[in-house]
């Protein structure tokens, strides 16, 4: 299946690399490339991409006055960012702007691909440990008496929402608690809605002292 990536970046080869690396790897892609933001959410509209790898720099001091167009006229599509450097503010600041994903300008092609494989199927292309430790950065020390979920959750998401804060995948959490992936994926689902947020980075910051256990 091609997968439709829209490449906003300075660097003018960058779509045509990918797109080479998606068709040995992934048998196929299709891929446009812009330099310019004015040009983005047109583009958007137009090509309703996929994937979008977005550099970073390019959305000025407001991100937000950028992406929101965007998804406003492709709503289906998945943004990951490219960034010079990465730290745990701008990190946290990517999950709230609802993005799938955050990348160096420095990795690979080959890691980029990876990524927009995985965001396409719709995965989170964050590095775990390093956003567990924002996050923790974030709320600090646990508090005393940690906010009890009990009235909202049942045990069974209670347990899964703590594995999940210590930075487990549903294939591990699955492993550790002997049921299937989608059990998991189910359990997830209840949670979300019970804590009102869209995703697990969401759900953990809504609730960090109950959700980042050691």
């Amino acid at each position: 299946m091609k997968i439709r990536l829209l490449v906003a970046c300075r660097n003018t080869s960058l779509g045509l690399e990918l797109a080479g690396h998606c068709a040995h790897e992934q048998g196929g892609a299709f891929a446009s490339q812009i330099e310019s933001v004015a040009k983005l959410a047109p583009a958007a509209a137009a090509l309703r991409p996929d994937v979008l790898l977005l550099e970073y720099s390019l959305c000025g001091k407001e991100p937000h006055s950028v992406i929101a167009p965007l998804l406003r006229v492709s709503p289906g599509t998945r943004i990951i960012l490219l960034c010079e450097v990465l730290s745990q503010e701008l990190l946290l600041s990517f999950v709230r702007l609802g993005v799938s994903g955050c990348l160096l300008t420095r990795d690979p092609p080959s890691l980029l691909v990876k990524a927009v494989q995985a965001v396409h199927a719709g995965e989170t292309w964050f590095g775990r440990s390093a956003l567990v430790q924002a996050l923790r950065s974030l709320v600090g020390p646990p508090a005393a008496a940690p906010v009890a979920l009990n009235d909202q959750l049942t045990d069974r998401e209670e347990e899964i929402f703590h594995l999940m804060g210590r930075g487990l995948t549903n294939k591990e959490i699955a492993r550790n608690l002997d049921i299937s992936d989608h059990t998991v994926k189910t359990h997830l689902h209840r949670i979300y809605v019970k804590l009102h947020q869209s995703g697990r980075y969401k759900a953990l910051l809504s609730h960090p002292t109950t959700g980042l256990r050691q």
